[in-house]
């Protein structure tokens, strides 16, 4: 699958749960909180297949239960359940 596919993907899941997503340049990536805010910094500088294991790696760690998960974006996760209850 291509990979702007699945960013575009992960974005539109980051927006559903509430994550802001910042592109910077020449800083870390990462997940944090700041004022009460999910802020997902990426790095422009990473290659796409970089970007998909950031997104990859953050979200796994987020309670993703009861939402619906598109089938590409779960498979990556490792989520059995897609949360469609």
């Amino acid at each position: 699958m291509d990979s702007a596919v699945i960013i575009r993907e992960f974005e539109r899941l980051a927006h559903r749960l509430g994550i802001e997503i910042r592109y910077t340049v020449d800083g870390p990536s990462g997940l944090c909180t700041i004022k009460g805010k999910r802020i997902l910094f990426i790095d422009r500088n990473l290659g796409a297949a970089s970007r998909v294991e950031l997104f990859v790696s953050e979200f796994k760690s987020l309670d993703l239960d009861g939402m619906f998960i598109v089938p590409l974006i779960r498979n990556l996760l490792g989520s059995e359940d897609d949360g469609d209850v």
